[in-house]
């Protein structure tokens, strides 16, 4: 009978809680961390932006090279379609003044001898020269029906060449902004998907040969016009202060 006896209130009022138990539902407050831990902190996330600073830098150089890289393949491939192009104009032409000449020839040789033989033969040559020619004149330059066409292919290579080049460049400034000492982790991560994503845009617009990226395996065949293009600049620059001296 002695453990249900209740202990007398006296001594419960001058016993204090050993659990130190609070109210249900109060939150128990967080300890401050002492200047060491938070040092230690500041210090991991210094090395951790020190690291991703690194990372990302490569992974920029390497987009940007890329996107250089592809805007001198599309060049390539523009400057190719345009070339057949021409070609192409230049000979359906030609082909069209053969075919008035044959159809002229045919219109003479038809009054003259109604069941000659060359007089046939010429029409026919005529009429297959204008089909020919006009055939040619639509590879070249047509447009309309969806089909493609050696105008339209140059065309979307020239949009891929632009778009690249702009890549290349918002690649670029993205280092730079990358030295900011405000800038962190978190903000190289947002840059790097921005770029990603407008990249795979570019990727859909044409295609190129597999022969003509074969020719651009090589980075000297990268680095030699970009290389030319900053000595051109150079040069400009120093005509500008130059003529600035003059003045």
């Amino acid at each position: 009978m002695k453990a249900f006896q209740k202990t007398p209130n006296s001594k419960l009022k001058g016993t204090p809680s050993k659990t130190g138990s609070s109210p249900k539902g109060a939150s128990t407050p967080k300890e401050a961390l002492t200047p060491k831990e938070s040092k230690t902190k500041e210090e991991i996330l210094k090395s951790f932006n020190q690291q991703a600073w690194k990372e990302y830098d490569q992974l920029y150089a390497e987009l940007q090279f890329y996107s250089e890289r592809a805007a001198m393949m599309h060049q390539y491939e523009a400057s190719r379609f345009d070339r057949l192009s021409s070609i192409l104009e230049i000979a359906a032409e030609i082909l069209a003044v053969v075919s008035v000449a044959c159809l002229s020839a045919y219109m003479f040789f038809k009054d003259k001898h109604p069941d000659g033989v060359l007089s046939d033969r010429t029409g026919l040559a005529g009429v297959s020269a204008i089909l020919t020619a006009g055939g040619m004149q639509f590879m070249g330059e047509g447009k309309g029906l969806g089909l493609p066409t050696f105008h339209s292919r140059g065309e979307k290579h020239k949009i891929a060449k632009a778009g690249w080049q702009r890549l290349a460049r918002l690649t670029q400034s993205y280092r730079i902004l990358m030295d900011d000492p405000r800038q962190d982790a978190i903000q190289y991560a947002a840059w790097f998907k921005e770029l990603i994503d407008y990249k795979e845009q570019l990727c859909k617009i044409v295609s190129i040969q597999d022969s003509v990226v074969e020719m651009f395996d090589e980075p000297e065949e990268v680095i030699k016009p970009m290389r030319k293009n900053k000595l051109l600049f150079q040069r400009y620059m120093d005509l500008q202060q130059d003529s600035g001296k003059l003045d």
